[in-house]
């Protein structure tokens, strides 16, 4: 098959994407379906991060490539006790990024962090 193709078909897929966010905007959803919008936009992200860039890299760096996705793996596999931690805090003290979490300890105020993972 030739790259316009897959150019077209990448196109159009985004495309897509950006007409069920515009969708998504315009009407919000009933709190009932929030689990399922989050989980298939975490899918969506999953899906256009292995598509455009660890198909690449692993057909570039080959097995070497692997451990970032088992890392993953065992992540959800045996973390899930911590995952459900990090979660509980970020519901709590409204922590919506990474940021949000490292910057106490970033000003030095790690003493003072009122996002305590107890």
């Amino acid at each position: 098959m030739s790259p316009t193709f897959f150019i077209l078909i990448s196109l159009l897929y985004v495309i897509l994407l950006f007409v069920i966010a515009l969708y998504g905007d315009r009407h919000p959803v009933a709190r009932r379906w929030q689990p399922w919008v989050y989980s298939l936009s975490l899918a969506v992200y999953c899906t256009s991060w292995t598509f455009y860039g660890a198909t690449r890299q692993f057909a570039e760096y080959g097995w070497a490539f692997a451990p970032s996705h088992v890392g993953a793996i065992l992540l959800f596999l045996v973390g899930y006790a911590f995952l459900l931690k990090v979660v509980q805090v970020a519901k709590r003290e409204n922590v919506t990024t990474i940021a949000d979490f490292l910057l106490p300890v970033g000003l030095g105020i790690a003493g003072r962090w009122p996002f305590s993972l107890r």
